[in-house]
C-alpha cells in the first residue's frame, strides 16, 4: 500500500510538472494566474468572509457560498454572445440552466434545514427514561 502511495504521489508530482513546464513559456498563462490570485484575495475571500460574518447559519451561508461559486462560472456564459457563424457553440440556454441551478440550491438548502428542524423536535433530551 505504501509503494502504490508513493508511485501515486511520484506520478501526480510529475504530471504538475509536465503541465507547468509546458505553460511557463506562455505570458498569458502567467498574467491569468497573477490575476486570478489577486482576484482570489482581492475579492472573493472578502466575499467569503462577509458572507461568514453575516450569516450565521451555517446551511444558509453554504448555500449563499455556493450559489456565488455558481454564478462566477455561469454568468460568463451566459453574457457572452454566441458567434454567428457556429451555431453548435453555447447552444444550449445558458441563462435558464442557471436560474434552475441556483434554484436547486436553494431548494437544497431549504429541504436540509427543515430536515434539520424535524430531526431536533423528534429527538428526546438526553437523560430521560420513558417510565
Amino acid at each position: 500500500m505504501i509503494g502504490l502511495r508513493r508511485a501515486l504521489i511520484v506520478s501526480g508530482v510529475l504530471v504538475t510538472a509536465y503541465g507547468i513546464w509546458g505553460v511557463l513559456p506562455d505570458p498569458g498563462v502567467l498574467l491569468f494566474l497573477a490575476a486570478m490570485v489577486v482576484a482570489h484575495d482581492l475579492v472573493w475571500m472578502p466575499v467569503v468572509l462577509l458572507t461568514g460574518a453575516v450569516l450565521r447559519r451555517p446551511i444558509a451561508r453554504t448555500a449563499a457560498l455556493v450559489a456565488a461559486s455558481v454564478l462566477v462560472v455561469g454568468l460568463p456564459l451566459v453574457v457572452a454572445r454566441r458567434p454567428a457563424g457556429n451555431p453548435s457553440v453555447l447552444p444550449l440556454d445558458y441563462g435558464r440552466n442557471l436560474l434552475a441551478v441556483l434554484a436547486g440550491i436553494i431548494v437544497a438548502g431549504a429541504l436540509t434545514a427543515g430536515l434539520g428542524r424535524i430531526r431536533k423536535r423528534t429527538e428526546r433530551p438526553a437523560g430521560r427514561d420513558d417510565r
